[in-house]
C-alpha cells in the first residue's frame, strides 16, 4: 500500500484515499483472504504451507493470493522452485487488530447482560 500523508483525525480522507481503501477492504472482504492474511501474519508461507494450515486446496490459495497480490496486500519471491508469500504491509494487521476490537465486530449480547 501506498503511503499518503498524515492527516489529523477529523479531517475527512480524500477522494483518492477512499477508493484505495475500498480496495484493499474489499479485497479483505472474504473469509479465505482473511484466513491467508492472518496465517501470513506470522510470516512468509508458501502455496503448499499456506494448503495445509488453512485447510484451503491449491486452486482455491493461488486464486485468493493473486487478488491479495494485486491490492498489494502480499508480495512473493521466487527462491529456487517455491515461491513464498508474505504481507506487503504490517499495519493490514492493525487494521485487523482495531475492527476486532470495534463493538459491531463483537458477538451481540443477550438480553441479560449489563
Amino acid at each position: 500500500m501506498e503511503r499518503t500523508a498524515i492527516r489529523r483525525a477529523n479531517e475527512p480522507l480524500g477522494g483518492a484515499d477512499i477508493e484505495r481503501f475500498a480496495d484493499v477492504l474489499k479485497a479483505l472482504a472474504n473469509p479465505a483472504r482473511l484466513r491467508l492474511v492472518n496465517i501470513l501474519a506470522g510470516g512468509e508461507r508458501t502455496v503448499s504451507d499456506l494448503c495445509g494450515l488453512s485447510g484451503l486446496k491449491q486452486s482455491l490459495v493461488s486464486q485468493q493470493l493473486k487478488i491479495l497480490r494485486l491490492s498489494n496486500i502480499v508480495r512473493s519471491r521466487r527462491e529456487d522452485s517455491h515461491i513464498y508469500y508474505r504481507l506487503a504491509e504490517r499495519n493490514v494487521i492493525r487494521m485487523l487488530d482495531c475492527l476486532s476490537r470495534c463493538e459491531g465486530a463483537q458477538p451481540p449480547r443477550s438480553g441479560n447482560e449489563q
